[in-house]
């Protein structure tokens, strides 16, 4: 049982037995190492292989649908070896030998070389070995005599006779043997007449005249370029320059007149407080400044020193200037990125702080109202960060934030206040000492308790995520009044009823086995 592989030749796929497969690959290996160093080597071996593919394709209709080794011999005995005719090139004179052809007889084509509408009479021409003029008069007259019949005659030799457009089409065509040799002769020939129209081309007055003028409107052309590149160089450096400046007079603005750089960072405490002195300190913000202000400012002076030169073209060859500043915004970016990522670790850990607080009272309801706003004309409302807010109060700047309100059930006769503070800290420790420095007041007398609407962090304290809740414990049996004021610190409180917080406050609550009621 012989194996059988699949091939394409010149666009078609044929089965073929894999002796027959190794015989064809070194005969076409050998036609690519004759032809491959020739200009015109790739199209002689396309029309050898395209002719290779019309002769299997005649073999395998007859013979079956695998190629075997007997159709590649004949096939090779048609087209010829390279060696047999590379033989005869070498010697002086021809002489008499072997030649092996395949004539197929003269086919009619429609000549493209030769044509003027649709190659018809110059494939006549060529099939009866004739000058084509002939046949173009011969129609001509025709035409006269039969009242335009014979166009019909014509368009119908157009439509069913085919163009011939391969190299093997054409030696068909004049009656030549469709073979290596010539196809070899026919591809050269052709290339030669190319070579030589295009000599004549080159040396014709018209293309000496057509040469000057494209060579003329190009210097033309090019002295208008260069002039137009010019002034784009000049007006995009006069932007660089521009723009330059106005960034860095606003950074400076920003930085040390109006003290807030992109409308977040100040320069100092005794102007409009910024959340990042809470968040770095003071120390620390100062030389995050300089660093923001070397980190971008840097860049924008070689902006500016780039748009001179495009516009001045001046050559400077200080390099020293240019790697001093490099250095120097590298160094920025470390400090930058080197107190980010150290500031980052005093948020690694979580503690709490918590505060009880009893109500002592005969009275069987509790009135609960939250107290006037102290710090409501002194909050800076364009500055917020994770619901907090920095006031200026009694010239010092504080930072506050809003606590949360929660009613609970308690097995205790007595209620009490449940004050919890949560913060965030390098360690555990710290992180309790940070939420102890949150300072909440609450004002208790009798059964009125006011409750601030902030808490406020220790003065010179910053900012490590700062949370305060506080949870009423309430007996069974005793009653809650929601002030209407207290909407703003209550947090969902769960109620039987399962009434919105919203609609809570200016009623009175009872707390029974169940939960939190309303009071009838």
């Amino acid at each position: 049982m012989k194996r059988t592989l699949t091939i394409n030749i010149s666009g078609t796929v044929f089965h073929i037995d894999e002796d027959a497969y190794d015989k064809l690959q070194a005969y076409l290996l050998d036609i690519n190492r004759y032809f491959g160093s020739d200009p015109e080597g790739r199209e002689i071996i396309m029309d050898i292989e395209a002719r290779i593919a019309e002769l299997f394709q005649e073999k395998t209709k007859s013979d079956g649908n695998v190629v075997t080794i007997q159709h590649v011999e004949e096939v090779i005995e048609v087209m010829g070896r390279p060696s047999d005719f590379a033989a005869e090139e070498e010697e002086e004179e021809p002489t008499e030998h072997k030649k092996r052809t395949f004539r197929t007889g003269k086919r009619l084509y429609r000549d493209p070389e030769h044509q003027v509408i649709g190659g018809v009479c110059g494939g006549l021409g060529a099939y009866f070995n004739l000058d084509p003029v002939i046949f173009r008069l011969a129609f001509v007259l025709l035409f006269l005599i039969s009242h335009g019949i014979i166009v019909l005659l014509y368009l119908i030799f157009w439509i069913v006779v085919p163009k011939a457009i391969t190299t093997s089409q054409r030696l068909e065509m004049r009656g030549e043997d469709v073979n290596i040799d010539n196809i070899k002769k026919t591809i050269k020939d052709e290339f030669q007449d190319v070579k030589k129209n295009y000599q004549k081309f080159r040396n014709s007055p018209s293309y000496t005249r057509g040469r000057e003028k494209i060579n003329n409107a190009s210097s033309v052309l090019g002295s208008a370029l260069r002039v137009v590149l010019k002034i784009f160089v000049i007006v995009v450096g006069v932007v660089l320059i521009v723009g330059g400046l106005l960034t860095i007079i606003g950074l400076v603005g920003s930085l040390f007149i109006s003290n807030a750089f992109l409308g977040i960072i100040p320069w100092s405490s005794h102007v409009v407080p910024n959340f990042f002195q809470f968040y770095v300190g003071t120390d620390t913000l100062n030389w995050l400044m300089i660093s923001v202000a070397a980190l971008v400012g840097i860049p924008l002076l070689a902006l500016i020193y780039l748009g001179t030169k495009l516009v001045f073209r001046y050559k400077s060859n200080n390099a020293a200037v240019g790697l001093s500043a490099f250095a120097l915004w590298i160094i920025a970016l470390m400090v930058l990125l080197g107190t980010g990522i150290s500031k980052v670790n005093y948020f690694k850990r979580q503690g709490t702080y918590t505060q009880r607080r009893e109500i002592t009272t005969k009275a069987d309801t509790l009135y609960l109202k939250l107290a006037p706003d102290e710090y409501r004309d002194y909050i800076n409302e364009d500055i917020q960060f994770d619901d907090m807010r920095i006031a200026s109060l009694n010239g010092r700047d504080v930072l506050v934030g809003h606590p949360t309100f929660d009613i609970e059930s308690t097995s205790s006769t007595e209620p009490e206040l449940i004050i919890r503070s949560k913060a965030r800290g390098k360690t555990i420790d710290m992180a309790q000492d940070n939420a102890e420095d949150a300072n909440y007041k609450i004002v208790i007398k009798d059964s009125l308790v006011n409750f601030s609407p902030w808490f406020e962090i220790a003065e010179g304290k910053q900012w490590r995520d700062q949370e305060v809740h506080v949870i009423l414990r309430l007996p069974v049996g005793k009653t809650v009044y929601l002030g209407d004021r207290m909407v703003k610190i209550i947090n969902d409180i769960e109620n039987t009823t399962n009434t919105w917080d919203g609609d809570m406050v200016g009623k009175y609550w009872t707390m029974t086995p169940q939960g939190l009621s309303m009071a009838k």
